[in-house]
Parts: C-alpha cells; structure tokens; sequence
C-alpha cells in the first residue's frame, strides 16, 4: 500500500474518532502510518494507537470529548508530545496528562504503539487546585509507583475484551488509578528539579557552541547531537526537560544572536541581511518574520 494511502486512513480513522485532527509524515525516508484500535475497559475509553514516522496534531477537542482527560502512554517505542506549551519525550511505561480544551501535537519518529485513556476532566480537576499545572507533564512510569501504574493501564489494554468489569469493579479501579496518579505526582518535583537543572547545564554548554558557529547555514538538530554525543531521542528528551524541542531552541539562540547585533549596531554589518546570514539563515524574508514573531518588531526597526 503506498505511504499516502496508509497516512490518509490513519488520519481519517483519527477523525473519525475525536472529531478533528491533521497528520503530516516525519521523514520522507519511512513509511508514515497508523492504525486505531478501539479499548473499552471498566470506567475507561479510549484506543490503542499504532503509529510509525508520523505527526499527528489537534485542536480543542468538542462534542463526547469535551469534559475529558486522557492519559496518553506510549508501550513500545519513543513520542514527542508538545501540549500546555511543555515538550516531553515518553518511552514505554512513561504518561502524560493530557486536556481536551487544549490542542496537542505527537510526534512517533518511529515504530509506536500507545495506548490514550479517557476519564472525565473532573476526576483530574480533584486531585490539584491548580489542575491545569498537571496538564503535559511528564510522569515517569518505569520505576515505584509510577510502574505500578503503568503496569496496571497496560493490562486494561491486554485484558480480554469479554471480562467486563462490573460498576462495583470500574468504581474500584478508576479510585486505584486516581490515587496512584495523584502519589505519583506528588513524589514528581525534587525528581524533576534535579533532571531539569542538568538538562539547564548541558544546554548550557551546547548554547555556547552555537553561538560560537551561529554563521553555519549548515547546522541542524542532526549536528547538535553529533557533536555532543546524543541520539536524537536523548537530544529531544534532554530539550523536554526544560520544556522545549532542538528544533525550535536552535532557532532562537541564532535571533537572540541577531537581536543583540542589531541593537548594538555592531560595525561588521551594514544591513539586516547580513545580519540574517551570520546568524545561519539562508532567507531573510524567512528570518524577519521568524524575528517579528519572536520579538514582536522587524528586525529593521532595530537597526542602527
């Protein structure tokens, strides 16, 4: 079947079962696909994704998924989930919460297999005050009780699907998966603290070799890694951490860069052209909307 095909039936079975949704290839190199498998289990609905270099994003969700939550958790393979504006990369057994008034954008750059519960908002709503906090955040769910939980999610998914559970049992197991969500994030800041300010460090380093090299056209997320040792799963799970994605960070520090230039009126350039090229971009039309977009003015109005 041609990549195309597999793509468009991947994206309209997403349509077919939330409403709204558009999927875009991650490579040209591999196959993008997908399939949905519908999971009904005790006091959650949801479906079993199966996902290959494909990116899948959505709007607010509306209609039956209004009021809902969902725990998204991949069980083979790595994703990138950007939502609440916080970029995280989950392997097998790690969750994310996710909002339906909120849209959200996946990436599986490879072979995934997920499983998105859904539950209603309110029972996320109760944990916290401050609930909308819990939105997008990575829960670590290969170790204590996050593994418990995990444990417990995927055998909803493995569970035979003529064992129904009765309203006593669903009642029990949505009060066990509340309680073991709200431990685990309860034991998430000191844990995530520490990993943040490492992740703050590196970045650190890898800020100074890029402003260091700014000019090269030719640096891309793919040298990044390279030249600090990391796969690229390692590379947008190390970004994830502070909230953000290679892509995007690389793309700012080259604006940062010509901000500065351009508000010091530095002598080695005479228009906002050059400015662009040393800063690595190729187009200057393309980097003065990226800068208005990032600063809110043309990079000419700030020229000297």
């Amino acid at each position: 079947m041609p990549a195309s095909s597999d793509a468009n039936h991947f994206a309209s079975s997403l349509r077919a079962a939330y409403g709204v949704y558009d999927t875009e290839p991650t490579s040209s190199a591999i196959r993008s696909a997908g399939t949905l498998t519908p999971v009904s289990r005790g006091p959650f609905e949801g479906y079993l994704v199966h996902a290959n270099a494909v990116r899948s994003k959505r709007p607010a969700l509306r209609d039956r998924w209004e009021d809902c939550a969902f725990i998204l958790m991949p069980l083979a393979g790595d994703i990138h989930v950007d939502h609440y504006d916080r970029q995280n990369v989950l392997s097998a057994g790690d969750m994310v919460l996710m909002d339906s008034h909120a849209p959200s954008t996946i990436d599986a750059f490879g072979r995934n297999r997920s499983v998105v519960l859904a539950m209603p908002r309110s029972t996320v709503s109760q944990l916290r005050p401050d609930s909308d906090r819990l939105f997008g955040r990575r829960l670590q769910g290969r170790k204590g009780i996050g593994n418990m939980l995990s444990a417990m999610l995927a055998s909803i998914v493995d569970a035979d699907a003529e064992e129904e559970m009765d309203a006593r049992d669903s009642m029990l197991t949505l009060s066990v998966t509340m309680s073991l969500l709200d431990r685990l994030i309860e034991n998430r800041p000191d844990s995530d603290s520490h990993r943040r300010s490492r992740a703050e460090a590196e970045i650190g380093k890898m800020r100074s070799w890029v402003v260091e090299n700014a000019a090269d056209p030719d640096m891309s997320i793919e040298t990044l890694a390279r030249r600090f040792a990391l796969s690229r799963r390692s590379l947008y799970r190390l970004f994830g951490e502070v909230g953000a994605t290679p892509r995007q960070w690389l793309a700012d520090v080259r604006l940062d860069e010509a901000r500065k230039w351009l508000v010091a009126g530095d002598p080695r350039f005479r228009t906002v052209s050059q400015v662009a090229f040393a800063a690595g971009f190729n187009d200057s039309s393309h980097f003065t909307r990226l800068f208005k977009r990032r600063f809110g003015v043309l990079p000419g109005s700030l020229a000297r």
